[in-house]
């Protein structure tokens, strides 16, 4: 019988043995990184009250592992508790066992008895959490561009930044993640991860003694025998206004004489019209002629693990501003005690969910398609276009499409 219970301090040798053989990339099996590995469990478990460690344990023995968190995520500008999942493994002994199943049934049961509506998690494989009921979020775009591609209209308000920045570091993340669609709160241990790492380079822009954006980066070779050849990576960038986007765009532009390359992996799908030049060095040519400009990746995903309970908690959110009763049914086969039918009705865009009375349309969809559409990643249109949603009148198409388009598709900044 499996049991999903908080693992103890006893149990950190195993909880670091399994973790390094389920990711052997990331260089865990030294006697030395593991010692590190473990300060690091023991310091979550002691000092960090939204971040733990769980465990299935199987006759009493520990066979696979997880993280879970407690995120304050800004869902259309209302801050919602959210849940979730990292650092999923299986002990080697124990893989097609269904033991991640049994930790992700634990994760989302327990999550849902909390009153949590939501989840996401970063996937090894998005066709494996699909299948448990994970929507697609949004797609990132990673570009590679030169310097003097960017635009330039100066620099004089930017400054390095410290250690002894932290508090204007997180008051300036903490204003752009309110006015940011799935933007998650930080902590002080978020910044000092910013800050204080030693390859990382961070500068901000400095305003009559307000930050109000900053980058963080690093350098990385672009010659294996030319030393002097060097990309500058972006790690993070974060602006309250054009003004201080484009003092960060005119710094990155100045280094132009020494970084052949910067490489920006952004949520921005129109960054391109900022550059002159938005080849990323490949020259490749997709038909007829069209110039490659970056790659794309899919990675965050989301789960709503209580259908009802989302729309309570974004009753002053406004869906559009349609006024529409809709018949909804969610397939659920992973979580069981999610599914159902019920009747949302919106009144110019807000959604209230009621115990009876007549629908103007009904749509059926599966649980993850739901997860990406009430997320604002994807159209209703596209849903119905792709055979993914179903309805009993489509000339409430247009309609349903209006109702649930979103100025802004989710994004995060946060690794978990």
């Amino acid at each position: 019988m499996d049991e999903i219970r908080p693992v103890s301090r006893n149990d950190i040798d195993e909880v670091v043995r399994i973790a390094a053989m389920a990711y052997p990339g990331s260089n865990l099996l030294g006697t030395e990184s593991r010692q590190q590995f473990a300060e690091r469990v023991k310091s979550t478990l002691e000092n960090d009250p939204n971040v733990s460690y769980h465990g299935c344990y199987r006759d009493g023995r520990l066979v696979g592992i997880m993280k879970w968190y407690d995120l304050s995520m800004y869902v259309y500008g209302i801050p919602l508790l959210t849940g979730g999942i990292g650092t999923v493994a299986v002990d080697l002994l124990h893989k097609k066992e269904k033991v991640a199943k049994a930790m992700l049934h634990g994760f989302l049961s327990a999550y849902r008895e909390r009153g949590i509506p939501l989840v996401s998690l970063y996937p090894f494989r998005v066709d494996f959490y699909k299948q448990m009921g994970f929507g697609a979020g949004s797609k990132i775009y990673q570009y590679k561009f030169k310097p003097a591609s960017l635009p330039y209209t100066g620099k004089e308000q930017i400054v390095y930044l410290k250690k002894e920045d932290k508090e204007q570091v997180l008051a300036c993340y903490q204003r752009v993640a309110r006015q940011t669609h799935g933007m998650i709160r930080r902590t002080e241990r978020d910044i000092d991860s910013l800050l204080n790492v030693p390859e990382k380079v961070v500068v901000g822009v400095q305003k009559e003694g307000k930050l109000t954006g900053y980058i963080a980066f690093q350098f990385e070779s672009a010659h294996a025998e030319n030393k002097i050849y060097n990309n500058l990576v972006v790690k993070e960038l974060l602006y309250e206004s054009r003004e201080s986007l484009a003092q960060l765009l005119s710094f990155l532009h100045s280094q132009a004489d020494q970084i052949q390359r910067i490489v920006l992996t952004t949520p921005d799908e129109d960054f391109h019209l900022l550059l002159s030049d938005p080849g990323n060095g490949t020259d490749r040519l997709l038909p007829s002629v069209y110039h490659e400009s970056h790659v794309s990746g899919v990675g965050l995903m989301y789960r709503v693990i209580d259908v009802p309970g989302f729309f309570r908690q974004l009753a002053e959110h406004r869906f559009g501003a349609e006024t529409i009763s809709l018949r909804l049914t969610v397939r659920d086969s992973f979580l069981p005690e999610n599914e159902g039918t019920w009747l949302v009705q919106f009144q110019h865009g807000q959604a209230h969910v009621a115990r009876d009375g007549q629908a103007d349309v009904s749509v059926e969809l599966d649980i993850s398609d739901f997860s990406s559409l009430v997320m604002g990643v994807v159209r209703f249109s596209k849903l119905y276009e792709y055979g993914m949603v179903e309805l009993d009148d489509t000339a409430f198409l247009p309609q349903l499409d209006r109702l649930f388009s979103s100025a802004q598709k989710p994004q995060s900044m946060t690794a978990f």
